[in-house]
């Protein structure tokens, strides 16, 4: 009896023992940690542990149902994702936890979740992919756009500007918004069996070059294509360059502006005037917005292998062109002024007088400053898209209409007749004009009329108004007498007055022929300038006297004064004065006497320069002399 309680007692402190030690097993759900292997020094379980059949719902709401439950070396169950546009089927087979019935205390295998993703279409993320996106779903992406003939680059995963236009064009080919971006529908018509393909452009390539090999590749772009075979010639087109833009880009569109023919010069990296208007001139050839600003469309063409090509410049670029330059610049600019209406020669890419003179003419009407020499300000204003026509020319504030003054009438382009041949005769004397005297005032004589108004400080116009035309032969206003004019005074001598200051660079205001307080100050500023008191800006007899003759002294004049040199002096002014008729061409003798060698060069530096012919070398001979223009003895 003691031997069957004592095996009694012995087996119930084998089963507690066994209950203790199966009990130490068991870990609370709530302590179980994200890992589904606890070990490690850390951890107070001597060996792994599989989570309970049936754990405690997560209050997260993402974990995925269905999902792969992967024991090490069993078989994996796997249902449907739940990834978007795949509905979970119904679990057919729902994956089960198995419990591990063996009484052994042997090692246990550690239990894996991982969730599954569908096999059957290799759709990308929902999430919409644009320019930008990269990974694996843009992979696959490109991988399927590739398969449909959309797509020519690397698989990659990175969304650029050739994964665009490839989205772009499956857009448009399936009848989809044309937006460049992968969203849902995209996506949707992407992998769907109705899916249209890329037309294969080379199907039809070959027996038409075969049936007509000659004619047929010199009528198509075929040599277009050979010159410029790649269309990534910049990575970046999705951009707009418009004028103020500068850098690197806008020197790689000149470039390839100037190789196409729309521009010629050097690219200089400054998106101006020049380069809009060969922008312009490309659109309108390739049918795209002309609006002068090269925005993806327009640079997309551009560096395609059919953009088209031009003979003819639209602009020049990054040059200054003047007298004597030649080739495709100066066609440019000629066909330019032509447009305008200043040139009308022809376009032979030769800047020559009649060139100078269109720019002249048109440097007059933009108010800049006129030299005859296109440089960047002139360039910039020829090819803008608002340069005014030579039949819109804005003329100068005052009217020139009907002004005449001691027996001269204004004369401008436009006007024929005696006296504008008078006048041609005169300024060819001087070397000014070398046109033909045929009377008509065209181009010509507007620059030979500017040079000279250039030389003797005048209003520089182009018009040959009576105070240059007064200056051009040297006449005065002889014993004439002048009624006093004065503020308040109301008349067409007041308008005479207004004109003849306007010309000698003193008056700005309106030629309406009344006596206000800006004819007033023009007025006083001339007789300060020319040495006549009282200065009060009251036109009387002896200002009037002054004013209208050829002494009468610019507003722009030098202010110095010189010492008047006559046949007989001698001395250091004597040296000066030879030395520079010397270097003019008009004298051949250098020393301090002023003899009949002496008089001789100035009378005829007098003669070539518009002045009064007298062998004295007055004031006005002596500024003329040592300005910075004087004609010289050719």
């Amino acid at each position: 009896m003691k031997k069957q309680c004592t095996g009694k007692v012995r087996l119930l402190c084998v089963l507690c023992m066994t209950c203790l030690v199966l009990s130490s097993c068991y870990v609370p759900p709530d302590e179980i940690t994200d890992s589904p292997r606890v070990s490690g020094a850390g951890s107070a379980l001597p060996f792994a542990t599989i989570p309970p059949a049936t754990p405690t719902p997560s209050p997260t709401p993402t974990v995925n149902p269905y999902a792969t439950v992967n024991w090490d070396g069993w078989d994996t169950l796997t249902t449907p994702s739940t990834s978007e546009g795949i509905s979970p089927a119904s679990p057919s087979v729902i994956p089960t936890l198995a419990v591990l019935a063996t009484p052994t205390l042997a090692p246990l295998r550690t239990l894996e979740v991982v969730t599954s993703r569908p096999t059957a279409t290799p759709t990308p993320a929902a999430t919409a992919m644009r320019k930008g996106s990269s990974g694996a779903n843009v992979r696959t992406l490109q991988q399927r756009l590739k398969t449909l003939g959309f797509y020519t680059g690397k698989v990659d995963g990175d969304f650029g500007t050739a994964t665009e236009n490839a989205v772009k064009a499956f857009q448009r080919a399936n009848g989809l918004t044309v937006d460049g971006k992968v969203g849902s529908e995209t996506l949707k018509k992407m992998n769907s069996s109705s899916a249209v393909t890329a037309p294969k452009a080379t199907a039809t390539a070959t027996p038409r070059r075969t049936s007509t090999p000659t004619p047929r590749k010199t009528a198509t772009p075929t040599p277009r294509r050979t010159a410029t075979p790649r269309p990534t010639a910049t990575p970046n087109i999705d951009k707009y360059l418009r004028v103020d833009s500068e850098g690197s880009s806008v020197t790689q569109l000149q470039k390839r502006l100037i190789e196409l023919g729309w521009l010629s010069g050097k690219a200089d990296g400054d998106y101006g005037a020049a380069t809009e208007a060969a922008v312009r001139a490309f659109q309108s050839a390739g049918h795209l917005w002309t609006d002068g600003i090269a925005g993806p469309d327009t640079l997309a063409l551009l560096y395609s292998s059919n953009a088209p090509k031009s003979n003819n410049a639209a602009a020049s670029v990054g040059e200054k062109l003047q007298s004597g330059s030649e080739g495709q610049s100066v066609r440019a600019l000629q066909r330019r002024l032509r447009e305008l209406g200043f040139y009308k020669g022809s376009v032979d890419g030769s800047y020559g007088r009649e060139t100078e003179a269109a720019v002249m003419a048109f440097q007059l009407a933009r108010e800049l400053k006129v030299d005859g020499i296109a440089g960047e300000d002139t360039l910039a204003k020829l090819y803008a898209s608002d340069a005014p026509s030579s039949k819109s020319t804005a003329t100068p504030a005052p009217t020139s209409n009907q002004i005449s003054s001691t027996g001269y009438v204004t004369l401008e382009q436009g006007s024929s007749g005696g006296a504008v041949r008078q006048l041609q005769q005169k300024l060819k004397s001087l070397g000014y004009y070398t046109g033909s005297v045929d009377g008509n005032y065209g181009n010509a004589t507007v620059t030979a009329v500017i040079d000279f108004q250039k030389a003797h400080y005048l209003k520089v116009d182009g018009k040959a108004g009576p105070a240059t035309q007064r200056a051009l032969y040297s006449t005065s206003s002889g014993k004439t007498t002048y009624s006093t004019l004065r503020p308040g005074d109301s008349s067409n001598s007041v308008r005479n007055l207004q004109y003849t200051l306007y010309e000698l660079g003193y008056y700005d205001g309106s030629v309406d022929g009344i006596y206000g307080q800006t004819t007033a100050d023009a007025v006083r500023a001339f007789q300060i300038q020319n040495k006549i008191s009282p200065v009060d800006g009251i036109a009387g007899n002896s200002t009037l006297t002054r004013l209208y003759s050829s002494d009468a002294i610019p507003d722009t004049a030098p202010s110095a004064t010189y010492t008047t040199l006559r046949p007989g002096d001698s001395g250091e002014n004597v040296l000066e004065l030879k030395d520079a008729l010397l270097q003019l061409g008009y004298e051949t003798t250098r020393n301090a006497e002023y003899d009949y060698s002496t008089e001789m060069a100035v009378r005829q530096f007098q003669q070539r320069n518009g002045l009064h012919v007298d062998g004295v070398a007055g004031e006005d001979t002596q500024r003329r002399l040592y300005s910075a223009n004087p004609v010289a003895n050719q």
